[in-house]
């Protein structure tokens, strides 16, 4: 009767064994499923393509036409200038060397053309600082919003690539695809989204195709 109790708690304590086993097992199994879970949904790389961005984003170009327009402006004002100029060496070889009149508007043209030189000069300078930052503002806007929309969509990475074709008879092209970061994707591509987003209520003319944003997987 007694052997039969002992083995009766042998068999009670084998079996909560084998529970605790058994709960144990699960824990590590949903703890190892939870972190594959992770591990995937933390998978999600995409690329965009810089050059597209920037020969479709409206703000962009609108800005580059503006300044395009300032710089057509100044040409023609240094046109105006040159003119002026050309009067001058005229006018003067209607006088003889080494006299008052002579030497007084070779003096005043001297002071002239440095002061031309000076003005092309600082709008030169101008000129290349504004461009300088449309570039930098637009880039800066692009990732911000590649960043929010990554977050908002899962993807821990975004890759720039070219989608151009490289042209085998040009160097330059041979070499910039060459040093291309991304050699290959699989059309997780982000480009139009974020061009979509970018030029949202801004009035484009370039055709936006669909969404290829990847899926979250979970």
């Amino acid at each position: 009767m007694r052997t039969s109790f002992v083995q009766q708690g042998v068999l009670k304590v084998k079996r909560i064994l084998s529970c605790f086993c058994v709960a144990v097992a699960l824990t590590a199994f949903c703890q190892v499923s939870t972190a594959s879970a992770q591990q995937a949904s933390a998978g999600n790389i995409a690329v965009i393509d810089i050059p597209v961005i920037f020969k479709n984003h409206a703000l962009f170009k609108k800005q580059m036409d503006e300044l395009k327009a300032s710089v057509d402006a100044a040409e023609q004002a240094l046109t105006q200038d040159r003119d002026q100029m050309k009067k001058m060496v005229e006018e003067l070889q209607g006088y003889k060397a080494g006299t008052p009149e002579y030497k007084a508007l070779e003096e005043k043209m001297a002071k002239v053309q440095a002061d031309l030189q000076v003005k092309v000069g600082l709008q030169k300078k101008e000129f290349m600082e504004r461009e300088a930052r449309v570039y930098f503002n637009t880039y800066n806007q692009v990732t911000q919003t590649v960043s929010t929309f990554a977050q908002r969509h899962n993807i821990t990475l975004v890759l720039r690539y070219n989608s151009n074709e490289i042209d085998p008879t040009n160097r330059q092209s041979v070499l910039e695809g060459v040093n291309r970061p991304v050699i290959y994707q699989n059309q997780i591509d982000i480009t139009y989204d974020i061009l979509n987003i970018l030029n949202n209520g801004v009035q484009r003319s370039a055709t936006v195709p669909g969404s290829q944003v990847p899926q979250p997987r979970f």
